[in-house]
C-alpha cells in the first residue's frame, strides 16, 4: 500500500490518497478530502486499471467519466491521481 498527499492547485484543498494494487492491472484507490467536487470517488474505495490510465488521454480516463459533470476546470486532481497511480505501480514492481 501507498499514500499519496497533493494539494489542488486550484483550491489549495488537501487530497489524500491510499493505494493498494491487487495484481499487475489493478489498483483500488481509497481517497479523501473535503473537496466537494470529488464526492463521486471518495464514498467508497475504486478500482481502476493503473496501466490503462497512465496511458491514456485524459478524456478517455475511467477516472475523469466518474468526475464528470463534477470536475472543476483548472482543479489538479486529475493530475494528483495519475501521480499517485505511477507512484504506486513503481513500488509495486520494486516489491514483486
Amino acid at each position: 500500500m501507498c499514500q499519496y498527499n497533493f494539494e489542488c492547485k486550484r483550491c489549495g484543498i488537501r487530497i489524500n490518497v491510499k493505494t493498494e494494487h491487487q495484481n499487475m492491472k489493478d489498483v483500488v484507490l481509497d481517497i479523501s478530502s473535503s473537496c466537494p467536487n470529488l464526492d463521486p470517488v471518495t464514498q467508497t474505495p475504486i478500482t481502476l486499471d493503473a496501466m490503462h490510465e497512465l496511458m491514456v488521454p485524459k478524456e478517455n480516463s475511467e477516472f475523469m467519466k466518474l468526475l464528470d459533470g463534477h470536475h472543476a476546470e483548472g482543479c489538479s486532481a486529475y493530475d494528483g491521481m495519475i501521480d499517485a497511480i505511477g507512484f504506486s505501480l513503481g513500488r509495486y514492481f520494486e516489491i514483486v
